[in-house]
């Protein structure tokens, strides 16, 4: 058996803490939550880990250390990361880190509280957790409960990707797909995957060429980008609409704005201010423009 796949610690994701606050995020939270555990740096009455961002690229080397800043700054913007610097040098701006594990309990409450709360499934495993990346490991085992309740409609982008037709994820779209889930969200990198489907074209380029125009509208919800389709839809429908007459087939490429503009005379030539000569001579070259992307067409 290849070695791949026994001479690393694999990666633990829980997936209920992945769905409430990220992939990307559960993962590297989980991790802090490992190191904090054997940390004897206390500052403050709070137990602490100082990495700097190549620190945590050793322990996560197939992302890069852009897609891990965007991470831990939105895990500071959620709360759960408490940063603070008890460095000795001044000029040393090394990170501390520690878990606001008030409020990641807050978070595994349901909205509405019994009489006798307890904690949830994912709490309680990521505070038994204790895999550490850099060490090796021959044997995990996991305890897997039957879950009683509905599954939960959030899905795993890369599991979309490669239940649906795209392929086998490698590295680079591996890597491709955390940072669009960091940038955007889970929610709106499987959106895309969907659309991509649907429209009979399942490739990475095609679903980052709709993230990247989600990115620059600053679209941040799948909500967000159903209006934006459904705002498309309707222009195009009211466009066909006012159409002079339908084409026996699709164009594949976008023509001037005056292709499809009806011809309204001027003013001088309905009143004859323009000899008969002239105005054939305009029909004629419109006529020829027509002519030739009717050629370009076929």
């Amino acid at each position: 058996m290849s070695k791949l796949l026994l001479d690393e610690s694999p990666i633990v994701v829980l997936p209920t803490l992945a769905e409430k606050i990220g992939l990307n995020e559960s993962m590297i939270l989980q991790q802090l939550h490992y190191w904090l555990e054997k940390s004897s740096n206390v500052q403050d009455g709070f137990t602490w880990v100082y990495n700097s961002y190549e620190d945590w690229q050793e322990q996560f080397p197939f992302w890069s250390i852009s897609t891990i800043r965007r991470t831990i700054t939105k895990l500071e913007t959620k709360g759960l990361f408490i940063t603070g610097k008890f460095n000795k040098l001044k000029i040393d701006n090394t990170k501390w880190y520690r878990i606001n594990y008030d409020l990641l309990e807050d978070m595994s409450r349901p909205p509405v509280q019994n009489e006798q709360t307890e904690c949830s499934e994912w709490t309680d495993e990521l505070l038994n957790m204790n895999r550490p990346l850099p060490e090796n490991t021959t044997e995990i085992t996991t305890d897997k409960k039957e879950e009683e309740e509905p599954a939960s409609a959030h899905e795993n982008p890369f599991r979309f990707f490669e239940q649906n037709g795209f392929g086998t994820i490698g590295g680079y779209i591996q890597e491709k797909i955390s940072s669009w889930c960091s940038d955007l969200n889970d929610e709106l990198v499987v959106k895309a995957m969907k659309i991509a489907v649907e429209r009979g074209a399942k490739s990475w380029s095609y679903v980052e060429k709709i993230l990247i125009n989600w990115a620059e509208k600053k679209i941040t919800s799948v909500k967000e980008a159903d209006a934006l389709i459904l705002a498309h839809q309707e222009q195009s429908s009211k466009s066909r609409t006012g159409a002079r007459k339908p084409f026996a087939r699709v164009r594949q490429e976008q023509l001037p704005e005056w292709f499809d503009e009806p011809l309204v005379p001027s003013p001088m030539i309905a009143h004859g201010a323009v000899d008969d000569k002239a105005t054939a001579e305009k029909r004629k070259a419109l006529e020829e423009r027509m002519k030739k992307y009717r050629t370009q067409e076929e």
